[in-house]
């Protein structure tokens, strides 16, 4: 097992940490798959790396040739009396001052190590209400698409072992790809973390907390047990509200990210689902009267539909009217 102290000589992982490109890149990731168990040691030499700032030391011109004109004008000292008793003393002065000579010119201290300070971290709070949605780009790459009602807070500069951020509400997240630094989603006391992948977690507080892997592969912790799942593409982590109990499941991929696209839709939902929907994606109160003895299972898809539209729409097919007064619906049965 290489340690890290090994990996800090490396010319190489040097080279790689300090100046990477897409053939280091490449050969490393590849050396990480290869030999997982020294990604520990790995993380630790990049991190001592990456916090330390080597700034180069170059000698005033002529020092060198004055310290060896210097070291060979040096004479022991004439005490004939006591040249026996510290012979020794000049020998030992000697050696140390060549070897001091040597190693300035040998360039062992040509660098000298200044720590580099410690940042700050600025936390950045993204919030949105019913009728609004944002996307973020992110420091390293990645991108957040936030629907409406959600939050999601995320730091201006990542550190070199993690990406963590923390979500609320529902957000697809598609990662950059770095080995090195797994991005982790905290939601509802589930960590969700990845790699290089895209994935949606839909968390409504009382209502329980959904995880949908589209790409690549995560692995979903509890914090407060250290439980763990690991989920493939097509796979959705749902944990009930009520019990706690956790399900693996699959899922439609269009369903999951059609939101993020523009597409409004519906999967054999019931009145009231059919309603918080409408409320959330367009930022409107909807009133309804005389409901009590319709049963919805509407489906249907909107792309990038005005309000009024999709009303109409739903109006021919479920027979009801409608009226708009800015932010208010008023629906008649």
């Amino acid at each position: 097992m290489k340690t890290k102290e090994e990996f800090l000589i490396d010319p190489e992982f040097i080279a790689w940490v300090r100046h990477p490109n897409d053939h280091l890149n490449d050969y490393w990731s590849k050396w990480m798959d290869a030999n997982s168990a020294n990604l520990r040691e790995l993380k630790l030499a990049r991190e001592i790396l990456l916090r330390t700032n080597y700034q180069e030391y170059k000698a005033p011109a002529g020092m060198k040739d004055a310290i060896r004109q210097k070291l060979l004008t040096i004479k022991p000292a004439d005490h004939p009396r006591e040249k026996k008793n510290y012979r020794w003393i000049i020998n030992l002065a000697a050696v140390f001052l060549i070897g001091l000579a040597l190693v300035w010119i040998s360039g062992v201290f040509n660098k000298d190590i200044v720590e580099s300070p410690v940042e700050n971290v600025v936390m950045h709070h993204k919030r949105t209400v019913s009728g609004e949605k944002l996307q973020l780009t992110l420091a390293d790459g990645s991108r957040v698409w936030l629907n409406s009602n959600s939050e999601f807070s995320f730091p201006d500069k990542f550190g070199a072992t993690e990406r963590r951020v923390i979500l609320k509400g529902e957000a697809f997240i598609e990662v950059e790809k770095d080995s090195l630094r797994p991005f982790r989603v905290v939601a509802q006391g589930l960590v969700t973390t990845a790699l290089g992948t895209s994935f949606n977690i839909k968390e409504k507080g009382d209502l329980g907390i959904k995880i949908s892997l589209v790409t690549g592969k995560v692995k979903v912790e509890n914090v407060s047990t250290s439980e763990d799942f690991i989920l493939r593409p097509g796979e959705e982590l749902h944990r009930d509200p009520i019990t706690g109990e956790k399900s693996i499941r699959k899922f439609d991929t269009h369903t999951i990210s059609s939101w993020k696209d523009g597409i409004l839709l519906f999967e054999k939902s019931s009145l009231d689902e059919v309603v918080e929907i409408l409320e959330n994606w367009y930022g409107v109160k909807i009133n309804m009267q005389n409901p009590t003895k319709v049963t919805w299972e509407f489906s249907s898809e909107y792309r990038n539909q005005s309000l009024e539209n999709v009303l109409k729409s739903m109006g021919y097919v479920q027979n009801f009217e409608f009226d708009i007064k800015g932010k208010n619906v008023t629906i008649k049965f």
